[in-house]
């Protein structure tokens, strides 16, 4: 049987690739790749080694994990967005501006998880 943390790493590489692809259709794929990623990241987030995923899942209801991915892509989106927009005004294009633009968002999506859920962090 496949562990739950698998399938839920597998969707959100599924996640990934939908997303990418389907924008690589109308935009560059630097950008589509660095979106798909970002929406993703709810999914990855939760696939962590170090979450103690038997202790998150008994204490956590299935809508309060949907709160946490929510929360976690809105300040992947929010962070990303805002990273991009000072990475463009400080003379940044293309490829580099969507890397500051998906890094900084990623990292704000892992951060509200891991900020909300830390006593479930080992």
């Amino acid at each position: 049987m496949v562990s739950r943390n698998t399938l839920e790493f597998v969707a959100g590489l599924v996640v990934a690739g939908l997303v990418a692809g389907g924008l690589s259709l109308s935009m560059e794929t630097a950008y589509a790749l660095a979106i798909g990623l970002a929406a993703a990241t709810p999914s990855l987030v939760r696939t962590s080694a170090r979450l103690d995923r038997d202790a998150y899942d008994a204490a956590k209801t299935g809508t309060e994990q949907v709160v946490d991915g929510v929360l976690a892509s809105v300040s992947t989106a929010v962070v990303g967005l805002a990273g991009g927009y000072v990475a463009v005004t400080n003379g940044y294009a293309g490829p580099v501006a969507v890397a500051v633009a998906a890094g900084t968002g990623v990292f704000a999506g892992q951060t509200v998880f891991y900020v909300r859920n830390g006593e479930y962090v080992g």
